[in-house]
């Protein structure tokens, strides 16, 4: 199946995340004046505070124009990312923040690194998380849990053993 997705253009942090990628670019080929200066126009234009060094991959979504979204140096984010606003992912101590593809987090959450999250992960709003995540993962809870299928159809009233929709 071919896919036609057009949301890079029509989502509304199309600008904040092409200022990004200019920023990332100019940092990469040593215009580092420029890039910070993209890096500041972001910050004033739309109050995103992505810092050039960081590498994220092809279709970045930032759905609320990106407002409050903290990505810090040191943090590498696969393709297909989807982050709401007021996301931070920055560090506790010194070290590297490595998220996998199709990751997702919800409005608030917070990624305090080192850490390791994998692919087609899923982190729950105001989630602070301070520790590794296997893929397919979803981390919620403001003291922040991994749950598993089974969690989430106990969590939905199927105390009596029923397969909830949606469920592996």
């Amino acid at each position: 199946m071919h896919s036609h997705n057009k949301r890079y253009v029509h989502h509304h942090g199309w600008g904040c995340v092409g200022i990004y990628y200019l920023s990332h670019w100019l940092w990469i080929h040593k215009l580092k004046f420029l890039a910070l200066a993209a890096k500041y126009l972001n910050i004033l234009a739309f109050r995103v505070f992505i810092d050039p060094p960081a590498r994220i991959g092809d279709r970045l979504v930032l759905p609320h124009g990106g407002f409050g979204v903290v990505i810090a140096p040191d943090v590498e984010i696969g393709c297909d990312a989807i982050i709401m606003h007021n996301v931070t992912i920055g560090h506790a101590r010194p070290g590297r923040i490595i998220i996998g593809n199709r990751f997702c987090a919800g409005a608030g959450a917070t990624i305090l690194g080192p850490v390791r999250i994998g692919h087609d992960v899923t982190i729950g709003a105001n989630a602070t998380v301070h520790f590794d995540v296997p893929d397919g993962a979803t981390v919620v809870g403001q003291r922040a849990r991994i749950i598993t299928p089974n969690k989430l159809g106990k969590m939905a009233g199927t105390d009596d053993g029923r397969e909830v929709v949606g469920s592996t």
